[in-house]
């Protein structure tokens, strides 16, 4: 398969595009830290996560697609220093979601003061890249389709692709959810809302300690 995919450029990409459209749209780490900085933040707060994680995903894909993937075989233990580290980002932040508190309806956010462009860029990329499970996605994905005759145009088009797909996903999401009246209806409820996203974040924390296969 390879061997054809390297002779129809246009086959390797709608096979690597439609991949990762379907990785980038199923619910995860990315998508939960997204949604609880948006309701609980706001819109802004919401896109700057999401291009912190649309550039892990640059990271990951340059990693994977320049032949990099035999570092992960050679140094298994990085992969278990990033599934630790992964997983004490996601506790903490769950835990920190967890101890929202109800807030006077004077007081904007009932999650602290709003965090700046650039923290908030930092936990999306930080998210994104201390999680193995994408690094190894994309290192399978592209050993199987990605051969040396691959020209470096179509990699680096396929890399500005999943990585501007991943952007603009989350951006969307964001903007939904940081719609004002969604969020003026939520305000009530803020806390809760929180709290549950710190249950979420908690519980992938968990699991992102299970052995990556």
């Amino acid at each position: 398969m390879s061997a054809t995919l390297s002779e129809s450029p246009q086959s390797l990409f709608a096979l690597v595009a439609g991949a990762h459209l379907l990785a980038v749209s199923s619910p995860g780490p990315d998508f939960a830290m997204v949604a609880r900085q948006t309701l609980a933040h706001g819109r802004s707060t919401g896109v700057w996560t999401a291009l912190g994680i649309g550039s892990g995903i640059a990271f990951h894909v340059a990693w994977a697609m320049f032949g990099l993937g035999w570092v992960v075989e050679r140094f298994p233990l990085l992969l278990e220093l990033l599934r630790y580290g992964g997983a004490a980002f996601l506790l903490y932040m769950g835990v920190s979601a967890l101890r929202a508190r109800p807030t006077p309806p004077a007081e904007p956010s009932a999650a602290g003061a709003v965090p700046g462009s650039a923290r908030s860029f930092g936990i999306g990329l930080a998210t994104n890249l201390l999680n193995p499970k994408v690094m190894m996605f994309f290192v399978a994905l592209c050993s199987t389709v990605i051969t040396r005759d691959t020209s470096i145009a179509l990699r680096l088009g396929l890399g500005a692709w999943m990585a501007g797909t991943t952007m603009l996903w989350f951006s969307l999401v964001a903007w939904g959810l940081g719609h004002q009246a969604l969020r003026e209806r939520l305000q009530k409820q803020a806390h809760w809302i929180d709290r549950g996203m710190g249950v979420l974040l908690v519980g992938l924390g968990l699991l992102s300690l299970l052995p990556v296969n």
